[in-house]
């Protein structure tokens, strides 16, 4: 919620007066705590200290913990003071980003103190608005010098009389649009100055050189850990896995380096741009200058060929065509007009028509005077709207891997089994006497053993293979820490242009009516006789010409190549016999038709509004004296504008006939203005106009699906995942395309919610809209026998039906988030369109999906997606432009296809990353207890043993085991298991461990019952041959070809193992060579593992029956109790949903039981009075009392019925 200046200081000052703390952005949604430090000598001078006497160890732990650096070497102060100061941003509660920042100095004086080193000149005449500061809140201050802070790319600016860092903006807030026609450009020196403030107008991303990548790769904890182990492995003499850990080490810290590096370049070279552009320095004054130069308040002129916009600017003279699909992702043409010059306060949102955004490109200008066409620059850098997308990608809000950080936490569990185990070890071997040089080293080998170094390399080997096959489907992925939380996914958004659609509409044909009666259908427009129907299809649209080519919206320009017609700007007209010099264009028929001679001049416009349904456009057609309006729109819009004996009685049925095929249907409509001359249709109103109309008949377009989209999506659906469309196109077209393809299906009923406010302090209107495109109006719905209303669109009685999907346009949603986000929760849920989202709203969409527990792609090819791809847990890109450096995935193959190969793959790789985890940890804590069996008298396994261990039997199966393909079947709705610390993983590893130790203590036992039988004696620290060792060592290897076995899972995420050759063929190698060590090795074999073989052969077979006994316990644990009967049969059973993250279960459950939201109990026609104490709304309960609140902090509701259509609005 934004607060008002005068409440956010209060709340400020109410901050402040109970600590130091301190916030940025008070009040928004990117609020941020904020805290001062100064420097104190004395702390940093013992920092130093200490980090010289712990040879740089404290050093790196405060390289990994910046934070505790800056707590030791500064004391906290007020922000005034501050020279340092600590950001933390809090997201959701759960995660904080900390920004470490110097306070800069910046002075008009010069750059010296500042970031830049340049002498600034001053004179006396230098313009004091060149030196303001605008901030925030829409205040302005004038400066000689200030405090400032960079954090996340935006400049804040230290306020003496808010005593807080404020954010400096450009000339977007606090100005009116006559103060913004004031400006007429900046001298050279003005703008040196101003750009002091707000530096270069480019949008950076560094670039890191190699060397600092590799360093700080180098410095991961991981990384560190392994040098540990080396060290302690190079003291004990054990050689070749140190080398192999080294080599995996070394491909570990270069790919990640590669990668890193790759990802920087690709996003620096595709949102880097720059160019010149023409400035105005006073009147009649010109400068070519680079667009790195400019700075809010500059003048530019927009060049007669167009260009790309390299920042934000309002238009002041002239108007543009503008393609904005950076932005919306709507490759549709729009024009921008000049901004009013009048005293009312500038709002972006509003004058969105007038405003030319960084990243679009101007397509053509048209100025009908002789002058050049000029913009004022609003903003510049990371504050235009391409940098607000670029900063949404450098700093995407925290996901949350929940697989990977609870492996890392897992550590911590062996960290403090190798502490017991250590403990254990000097205590138990003190006792016996031994060297405390042997002891130490003893100690510390049992760190190395339970903490596998090789686990992180272990853990990206199966990510590696997902990413070989996802490549061979020509599907690309630049960050493999995504591969995992990909596995999870149960709710993807889509696109809709380009990604679920081709670009653009096809003509089906038309419907004429007449006197109240339909014609026959008629395929070919161009066939359709002169008339109403024909000349609005004509002349109602929003065209212009760019280079000689009709261009606007797609589903405009099909409608009129349709008609064959000929679009003709006045300017571009070689002959006219209408002189209505009003008019922009004209259209005419093609010239081989009989009315050659017949010219249409358009006059005025109204656009088409998504909130009225409909546009319309005033017309005069050559001989005629009269205006004709004609107005299109949904088909419910038209009729209920229309006179009721033109509109055919038989209209629910035709339209139910199309709608259900997934047509997208139009109606079109026609007046006659009687003595209206031009002045005066000046000064009415569009409702004056578009009223009375005769109804001409129905416009039949079909969206051209891709054609996998209706498959994918069944495939999708089939395994339970919610799928959504996030488009910046219109509602209508929306929801007949997630009809078409699938998303709603034809037994579920869609219902608009749309908010309206008229203004940010006036309570909330909600409505709830029955009628999506095209449905009937009030009157031709009519109660059957049974007293339910029916939605002739679907066909469906809506009484206490819980089947229906919501749709919401942008603007709404931006209301209700604002003013009722309570309802938020149950729109993401139910919701199943959204249309006319920004970039910033597909990415709050994304975030409050994610809030709701779902695990949430996208899958989108816009520039202005990328904000929700960075966002989304998944990212997946259809196309190699922008959006492809905000995505994880990118498909060469521009449709849908791959969302479930790429949902496969990562199954399969989380699968097996769970099932390499469990192995690796089952393989250290196996060998940690014959470790720990060993050292109870003093022996433990040779160094070639352990080697076999680690090299053959572990290394060997963890690199082979992710080869598995994925599952070829049909994708299952149960998503893989995700958490290390579930019940069923816990039991799962805890199982297996007491197993392990059960029969590994057997076999050590079993061993002292034979009558060949010597007991150990100690001789020297390496020697450790024993039969013993033997019992132990010979049962154990067979242990981890058990594990590697069991945990290697097959299908719904995996092909079977034995589809995996060379895994399969490593458990059976390595089954035959333990057997052979076990029974009957070779002298050469003894002497190389220093076995200490029994003089006779009845123990080698026990031991091979133990190990078929451990391997029927395992497997029987692993597949019946753990995969069986608590992953398929008890998880659901134990999932208590009122405390489970997945708060969309608790949401669709209370949806389910409330039977009013949205629906209504009964059908009300427009004339009814409603009783409110019988009607109840959005799941609150109804009251007598429409005024008040009451404590339980329940709404109560106000109802009214709109006069255009049934539609029920709930007034917070």
């Amino acid at each position: 919620m934004l607060l008002d200046n005068d409440t956010g200081d209060k709340k400020r000052k109410d901050i402040l007066g109970q600590n130091e703390c301190n916030f940025i952005n008070l009040g928004e949604e990117d609020e941020m705590e904020i805290y001062g430090y100064e420097k104190s000598a004395l702390s940093t001078a013992i920092m130093w200290v200490v980090v010289i006497m712990t040879l740089g160890l404290f050093r790196l732990l405060l390289h990994w913990r910046p934070e505790w650096m800056l707590y030791i070497s500064h004391r906290r102060c007020p922000l005034e003071k501050a020279d340092k100061v600590l950001v933390v941003d809090t997201y959701e509660k759960r995660f904080k980003s900390l920004f470490i920042r110097d306070v800069k100095t910046l002075s008009i004086s010069g750059f010296n103190e500042g970031k830049r080193g340049n002498q600034v000149p001053v004179n006396q005449e230098v313009d004091k608005r060149c030196l303001e500061a605008h901030l925030n809140n829409g205040s302005s201050k004038v400066i000689t010098s200030v405090q400032a802070i960079w954090v996340k790319k935006l400049c804040y600016i230290w306020d003496d009389e808010r005593k807080s860092f404020m954010k400096l903006v450009g000339l977007d807030r606090g100005q009116t649009r006559a103060q913004l026609h004031s400006y007429n450009g900046f001298s050279k020196e003005n703008q040196l100055l101003r750009s002091i403030l707000y530096g270069r107008n480019e949008i950076f991303v560094q670039i890191q050189s190699i060397k600092s990548l590799i360093v700080l790769e180098v410095l991961n904890p991981f990384y560190i850990f392994q040098v540990f182990t080396i060290c302690v492995w190079l003291a004990e003499y054990y050689y070749y896995y140190c080398f192999a850990i080294i080599f995996m080490s070394l491909f570990g810290i270069s790919s990640a380096v590669i990668q890193t590096r790759q990802n920087q370049k690709n996003l620096h070279k595709t949102v880097h741009s720059s160019g010149t552009i023409t400035v105005c320095r006073g009147s009649n004054e010109y400068e070519e200058i680079p667009t790195t130069d400019l700075v809010p308040g500059d003048v530019i002129v927009i060049p007669s060929q167009g260009c790309v916009m390299h920042c934000d600017a309002v238009l002041l003279v002239g108007s543009c065509i503008v393609n904005e699909s950076m932005l919306t992702g709507e490759s549709v043409p729009v024009m921008k007009t000049a901004l009013q010059n009048e005293q009312s306060l500038y709002n972006e949102k509003e004058d969105s028509n007038h405003t030319l955004f960084c990243g679009t490109r101007v397509l053509q200008i048209k100025n009908h005077g002789k002058g050049k066409v000029h913009a004022v620059v609003l903003r510049t850098g990371f504050l235009t709207a391409k940098g607000n997308l670029v900063r949404s990608i450098l700093y995407p809000p925290p996901a949350d891997y929940k697989f990977d950080s609870q492996t890392y936490k897992f550590i911590w569990i062996l960290a403090a089994i190798a502490l017991l185990g250590l403990i254990y070890t000097v205590v138990t071997k003190s006792s016996r006497g031994l060297q405390p040089i042997d002891i130490l080293i003893k100690a510390l080998d049992i760190i190395t053993i339970v903490v596998p170094p090789s686990l992180p390399a272990a853990m990206t080997v199966g990510k590696l293979y997902a990413l070989s096959r996802l490549k061979k489907q020509k599907i690309s992925c630049i960050n493999s820490r995504v591969i995992n939380v990909s596995g999870s996914i149960n709710c993807i958004c889509f696109d809709k242009t380009g990604t679920l659609t081709e670009d653009g509409l096809d003509m089906w044909g038309v419907v004429p009516a007449q006197r109240g009666q339909f014609a026959a259908p008629l395929n070919d427009t161009s066939q359709l006789p002169n008339g109403p129907l024909l000349y609005g299809m004509a002349s109602c649209h929003s065209l212009t010409m760019i280079n000689g080519v009709l261009s606007g919206d797609p589903l405009d320009v099909k409608m009129m190549e349709s008609t064959k017609w000929i679009y003709q700007e006045i300017d571009e007209a070689d002959t006219m016999s209408i002189t209505y010099t009003p008019a922009h264009a004209i259209v005419k028929p093609p010239g081989d038709s009989p009315n050659n001679n017949m010219e249409i001049a358009l006059i005025h416009q109204f656009q088409f509004s998504s909130t009225l349904q409909r546009m319309s456009i005033v017309t005069k057609a050559g001989g005629s004296d009269d205006l004709v309006v004609y107005c299109k729109g949904s088909p419910e819009m038209i009729q209920s504008l229309s006179l009721p004996d033109s509109v055919p009685e038989n209209l629910p049925s035709i339209l139910q006939t199309y709608t259900e095929q997934g047509y997208r249907v139009i109606a079109l409509g026609e007046r006659k203005l009687k003595d209206i001359d031009h002045s005066k249709l000046q000064t009415m109103h569009r409702n004056d106009l578009e009223k009375d109309l005769n109804f001409c008949g129905l416009i039949i377009l079909e969206n051209r699906l891709k054609p996998k989209t209706i498959s994918i999506i069944d495939v999708l659906k089939k395994a339970q995942m919610k799928i959504v469309m996030v488009t910046g196109d219109n509602i209508l077209t929306a929801v007949s395309v997630a009809k078409e393809c699938g998303i709603i299906s034809s037994n579920e009923a869609v219902i608009e919610v749309v908010a309206e406010v008229e203004d940010m302090k006036a309570k909330p209107t909600i409505s709830f809209i029955n009628s999506m495109s095209p449905i009937v109006p009030v009157r031709a719905s009519v109660p059957n026998i049974s007293g339910k209303h029916i939605d002739y669109e679907l066909g469906l009685s809506m009484v206490n039906s819980p089947n229906y999907r919501l749709a919401v346009t942008g603007k709404s949603w931006e209301i209700i988030r604002e003013m009722r986000p309570d309802l938020i929760p149950k729109l993401c849920v139910r919701g199943a369109v959204f249309a006319r989202m920004s970039s910033d709203q597909k990415q709050q969409l994304i975030q409050d999906l994610q809030q709701l527990g779902y695990f949430v792609a996208m899958c989108g090819d816009g520039a202005n997606d990328c904000g929700a791809l960075k966002a989304a847990h998944t990212g997946i890109s259809l196309s190699e432009a922008e959006s492809s450096v905000a995505s994880p995935f990118t498909s060469q193959i521009a449709d849908i296809s791959c969302v479930p190969r790429v949902i496969q793959e990562c199954r399969a790789a989380l699968v097996t990353s769970f099932g390499v985890f469990k192995f690796m940890v089952l393989y250290s804590l196996t060998e940690f207890l014959s470790t720990i069996i060993l050292y109870s008298i003093d022996s433990n396994l040779t160094q070639n043993q352990f080697l076999f261990i680690d090299i053959c039997l572990s290394l060997n199966f963890a690199i082979s085991f992710g080869r598995n393909p994925a599952y070829s079947g049909q994708l299952v709705a149960a998503v893989p298991l995700t958490s290390v610390f579930s019940a069923i993983a816990l039991t799962s590893i805890t199982s297996q461990v007491v197993i392990m130790f059960a029969f590994q203590c057997l076999s050590f036992y079993v061993v002292h019952l034979y009558s060949w039988f010597t007991p150990f004696h100690y001789i020297a620290p390496t020697y450790y041959k024993c039969y013993e060792n033997y019992a132990v060592y010979s049962l154990s290897q067979f242990q981890y070809i058990i594990l590697a076995f069991i945990f290697s899972q097959g299908a719904p995420y995996r092909e079977p193992i034995y589809r995996n050759k060379i895994f399969f063929s490593a458990i059976l190698g390595m089954t035959i060579v333990c057997s052979y060590i076990t029974l009957h090795p070779a002298e050469w074999v003894k002497d190389l593992l220093e076995l200490e073989f029994p003089k006779q052969f009845d123990f080698p077979p026990m031991v091979l029956l133990l190990v078929g006994i451990n391997f029927l316990f395992s497997l029987f644990f692993e597949n019946v109790v753990v995969q069986y009967i608590m992953f398929k049969k008890l998880r659901r059973w134990r999932h208590n949903i009122d405390k489970s993250s997945k708060k969309y279960l608790a949401v669709e459950r209370d949806l389910k039981t409330d039977r009013h939201f949205p629906l209504f109990k009964s059908f009300i026609n427009k004339n009814d009075k409603i009783n409110v104490s019988n009607v109840s709304e959005i799941g609150l309960p109804s009251n007598s009392d429409h005024h008040t609140m009451p404590e339980s902090g329940h709404v109560n509701l106000a109802f009214s019925v709109d006069e255009d259509q049934s539609r029920f609005s709930t007034k917070f």
